[in-house]
């Protein structure tokens, strides 16, 4: 009878430590968002299902506590906060997590269609803003997608999985191989219209300057100008940056690796000259992106213009065996040029030119990225002298642009980039910028840039800008992005302004 007192004495102590022990584990498990996929092909027929098995999945992993989209959605109402309809940038998706007050966020995007499935998860510590693991995975046709969604969380988790079942992901299909050949073709054939008309007609227009066959390489090609505002601010160097509408005059490798369809218009004045373009990017095949550009320089009284209708593609290899991700590009660039004559001593003509560009780049890391391009190889000028009746050619320099962007966290972006002389009288040129991007909103930028020459004293270039970003459509995730940029020269200040609108559709 004494036994069974005491048991019943203990009984509560028990109870009483067990209970503290399981909110002791409840309090120690990491609070983890899981955000619902985006879904492509046919996935939405199984989207809700594989929401489901998504979450309990991570919850077998055994140290999380789960919150699904509408109950990370209830926990941004109690602050007065609202969930974007549209949030598949890691930006945006640790904002969520340090609003509701998670440890860890998941999100990514879910493909499913003919007996095939493709998933793409990415892990985030919202704490350091750091990407934790990223899973791309793909099953070989016939195998259910729980499978595939069981190895994903597997392998999020630093576990091996069978290899022989699953191949790299690289994201979902796209068939936009008529658009690429019908904007090429319109790009393309409209420079050599225009500048077959530019050239044919008879005017008083050319350079000042009738003989150029003795004069040797030097300087750097005509589309060498930072022209858009983002570029510009960060010295120019865009070389391992151009994935996005500012690359297609930049590095046509960047082009395979534009997210989807974007534009832009610019403006910029420089040294007494107005100069104007219109840039459009998108996505071919999963593997393939091309871009068109107009490019229109001018001085106020029109004695000088240039127009440049460039083309541009770019093919990321992707399935390379310990290889990560690189691409090659090339473009085709038309150019028109027209010079009026001022007076009797004074020569004018016009050109017809052609152009090609070839670049590349490659990731070496997931913060590390190297790009390279080799500027005019060749650009070929046929010029006409119309008071002498003159024809002859004057060719561009070749120059040899590298290098790469580090970036830091999700917010900070560094860059660098140098111009390596391939003729005698070409120099080096050195330069670096830096973009910091604040609540996800708006960002500063600056840079510096320098020629180095032997025997000569050469400026400084130190430039500065800002962004803004505004999402217009949070259904589509669609945006508007303003930019500009002042350049300030250290011997001698030209204005240099640049503003530049971007549009992601």
């Amino acid at each position: 009878m004494k036994t069974y007192i005491g048991l019943l004495l203990l009984l509560p102590v028990v109870i009483s430590f067990a209970a503290e022990s399981k909110n002791e584990n409840v309090e120690n498990r990491i609070k983890i968002g899981i955000l619902t996929l985006e879904q492509y092909d046919k996935a939405s027929e199984i989207a809700d299902k594989a929401q489901y098995d998504l979450i309990s999945l991570v919850k077998e992993v055994g140290f999380y506590e789960c919150f699904d989209q509408p109950a990370l959605e209830k926990q941004l109402e109690q602050t007065g906060d609202k969930l974007p309809k549209h949030c598949r940038d890691p930006k945006c998706v640790v904002e969520v997590g340090r609003l509701s007050g998670m440890d860890r966020m998941i999100f990514g995007s879910l493909e499913w269609g003919n007996n095939e499935c493709g998933i793409k998860l990415v892990m985030i510590d919202v704490r350091t803003r750091q990407t934790i693991e990223t899973v791309t995975l793909k099953g070989a046709s016939g195998v259910p997608y729980i499978e595939v969604m069981k190895a994903a969380v597997a392998k999020l988790h630093g576990r091996t999985i069978k290899e022989t079942s699953f191949a790299e992901y690289y994201g979902p299909k796209v068939h936009n191989e008529k658009q690429l050949m019908i904007s090429s073709a319109a790009c393309i054939g409209l420079g050599i219209l225009y500048g077959g008309i530019n050239y044919g007609v008879d005017q008083k227009v050319t350079k000042i300057t009738a003989d150029y066959e003795d004069e040797p390489l030097s300087g750097i090609a005509t589309t060498g100008v930072a022209l858009f505002a983002r570029p510009a601010a960060l010295a120019n160097s865009y070389v391992a940056l151009s994935d996005d509408a500012y690359g297609v005059l930049y590095n046509p490798a960047g082009m395979s690796w534009v997210a989807g369809p974007q534009a832009v218009l610019a403006y910029q004045y420089r040294f007494g000259l107005d100069n104007f373009a219109a840039t459009y990017v998108n996505k071919a095949t999963r593997e393939i992106g091309f871009g068109q550009a107009l490019f229109y320089r001018a001085d106020r009284d029109h004695l000088m213009t240039e127009m440049f209708f460039v083309s541009a593609i770019g093919y990321k290899f992707n399935n390379l065996p310990h290889m990560r991700p690189f691409s090659l590009g090339a473009n085709v660039k038309i150019t028109s040029n027209r010079v009026k004559s001022t007076s009797e001593i004074s020569s004018g003509g016009s050109s017809l030119g052609v152009g090609i560009d070839a670049g590349l780049m490659t990731e070496l890391s997931d913060q590390i990225r190297y790009g390279l391009v080799f500027r005019d190889i060749p650009l070929l000028h046929r010029w006409k002298n119309v008071k002498t009746g003159e024809t002859y050619f004057e060719s561009e320099p070749t120059t040899l642009l590298m290098g790469g962007t580090f970036k830091v966290g999700y917010t900070t972006l560094l860059i660098a980039e140098g111009q390596i002389p391939l003729y005698d009288d070409q120099t080096w040129k050195m330069a670096g910028g830096l973009e910091q991007e604040f609540f996800n909103l708006f960002c500063l930028r600056m840079g510096l840039k320098r020629e180095i020459m032997a025997n000569y004293e050469t400026p400084w270039y130190i430039t500065g800008g800002f962004g803004f970003k505004v999402t217009t459509d949070q259904e589509t995730g669609r945006y508007l992005s303003l930019d500009g940029s002042y350049e300030y020269n250290t011997l001698q200040v030209f204005d240099v302004i640049n503003i530049s609108m971007r549009f992601g559709f």
